[in-house]
């Protein structure tokens, strides 16, 4: 899902600070930084992870258009080819650990989007039944099924406990037992993205930080306003507290610091 937004003021506000940690980076995709400060992106078809001068790629033709990444877990990551219905699982040096075939799955139904749930777990949204799975794919069973959702998906957030479902009018959060938890409006063109947590939306050169209570429900933090003079943002990336803002050539980083209340 990709989108670009035009920002044309320079202006920070306290809870959000500009780092010296900014890179220039001119690929197809950024796919986002691990905890060790790896780079990803995507250049011509192929999965690319850079660390200081050491670069590995991952590229099988025959899969078609990667279509999500998922870095949660940097010795496990997934990469999803929606047009084969392929997960490729990569360890950290980029080698194959596994390959799930999900047209092989019974019954068969095609699968939308994919993300990591944990150890042997994923996240899978069914779009012939439009409902999001849990599926284990060690033993090849599917764990949980939710209902019918109401809208079309655009985008899986997820971390090992919830799922974050996003349709063209509202985000709604699902727990691993498939129980939906908390429901918040959205506002389709908006950026986002997700860590552990916590949920920031970029839309109107604003940044909104949204964090779970304790009932597993989305708060309001902050609103910290980051607007980036005459530039194209692609995309967003939240990793460890940490804003990472990609215009097509230069990956600008912000740091997000959430107030308590």
């Amino acid at each position: 899902m990709k989108w670009t937004f035009f920002l044309f003021f320079i202006c920070l506000m306290a809870q959000g600070q500009k780092t010296d940690q900014d890179f220039d980076l001119t690929a197809d995709s950024f796919y986002g930084v691990d905890d060790f400060e790896a780079i990803y992106y995507g250049t011509n078809d192929a999965f690319i992870k850079k660390k200081g001068k050491e670069t590995q790629q991952f590229y099988d033709v025959q899969l078609g258009d990667l279509t999500e990444v998922d870095l949660i877990n940097p010795l496990s990551i997934l990469l999803f080819y929606k047009d084969t219905q392929t997960v490729v699982l990569l360890d950290n040096r980029l080698n194959e650990k596994q390959r799930i075939s999900l047209n092989e799955l019974t019954p068969s139904r095609i699968f939308e989007h994919a993300r990591l749930a944990g150890e042997r777990r994923l996240w899978l949204h069914d779009l012939d039944q439009n409902r999001l799975e849990l599926y284990d794919y060690i033993n090849n069973r599917t764990l949980i099924s939710t209902a019918v959702l109401k809208d079309n998906v655009s985008q899986l957030l997820s971390d090992y406990n919830f799922c974050h479902v996003v349709s063209k009018n509202h985000i709604e959060t699902y727990n691993s037992y498939g129980s939906k938890t908390s429901t918040i409006p959205f506002i389709n063109g908006s950026l986002l993205d997700y860590d552990f947590e916590k949920l920031v939306l970029l839309k109107d050169h604003q940044v909104n930080v949204m964090r779970m209570d304790k009932e597993y429900r989305f708060r309001e933090s902050e609103i910290t306003t980051i607007s980036i003079s005459e530039k194209e943002v692609n995309s967003l990336y939240l990793k460890n507290g940490k804003l990472y803002i990609w215009t097509g050539k230069r990956v600008d980083v912000y740091t997000i610091n959430l107030i308590k209340n």
